[in-house]
């Protein structure tokens, strides 16, 4: 494992490495690259490579979220570290990002126009529809006693983007013909249902984008509840695209 990346950045190897690309993550909203330790240690069994990092944090009164080109707002500050972390990280590389911030690593694949990136794999979201998202948040943290949280979930939105995800249409137009994407999603999560998924990806009828679904599974807890559904629909999408090593 070597820390040589900002955004204490990390190269995970698989003890048996078997594909050419590096399963690059990108972490859920508010969480850190500790968090999904679960999804490394999986990938690296399978025999890949994987790079960890941990996203600035939002809620950050010096720094406001303005992101290059003076873009507002956090989605696009997190595109921006995104795309310089895969610039960094040598070789092909496949995307496996989580709930909102699945929209800043398309946003940055847009940018970088999809250059060294061979999929995307995206678990719980990212939601067609902000609002509800931000504001069903809003209300976890409520019934959690998060009190300053889920206030600052109120206003949180303008903060993540003016644009309330509107852009991601345009991102994914620029994805190149044939993009494999696997979106992984739980028919109880009560923070981005599939319907939400579902309007982001279709009308792009370039991608070819498929779907995961977990009948019992809620938000982000696919792997740990329900491992062998999960697995059975990640392992075959990564053998189909993935490059074995010779």
């Amino acid at each position: 494992m070597s820390t040589k990346f900002p955004f204490s950045g990390e190269l995970v190897k698989a003890a048996n490495k078997k594909y050419e690309e590096v399963i690059f993550f990108v972490h859920f909203f508010e969480g850190n690259k500790r968090l999904i330790k679960r999804h490394v240690k999986t990938v690296n069994l399978l025999g890949f490579d994987a790079f960890i990092f941990t996203l600035p944090l939002t809620w950050n009164p010096v720094r406001p979220p303005i992101a290059k080109n003076f873009r507002f707002g956090w989605k696009h500050v997190y595109a921006d570290v995104i795309s310089e972390l895969l610039d960094l990280v040598p070789g092909k590389k496949i995307i496996f990002s989580f709930s909102n911030p699945s929209a800043s690593a398309i946003e940055a694949m847009a940018a970088r126009k999809c250059k060294d990136v061979a999929a995307l794999i995206c678990d719980s979201g990212p939601s067609a529809r902000f609002l509800y998202s931000a504001f069903s948040l809003s209300k976890q943290y409520l019934k959690e006693g998060e009190y300053f949280k889920a206030g600052t979930m109120q206003f949180g939105p303008l903060f993540w983007t003016p644009f309330f995800h509107r852009d991601i249409k345009k991102h994914l137009n620029v994805l190149p013909d044939g993009f494999p994407i696997l979106s992984i999603r739980g028919w109880k999560d009560p923070l981005i249902p599939p319907s939400h998924i579902d309007a982001v990806f279709e009308g792009h009828s370039q991608i070819h984008w498929r779907k995961l679904s977990l009948p019992l599974a809620g938000h982000l807890n696919g792997l740990r509840d329900f491992r062998k559904e999960y697995m059975a629909g990640l392992t075959p999408f990564l053998g189909e695209i993935a490059t074995p090593i010779s």
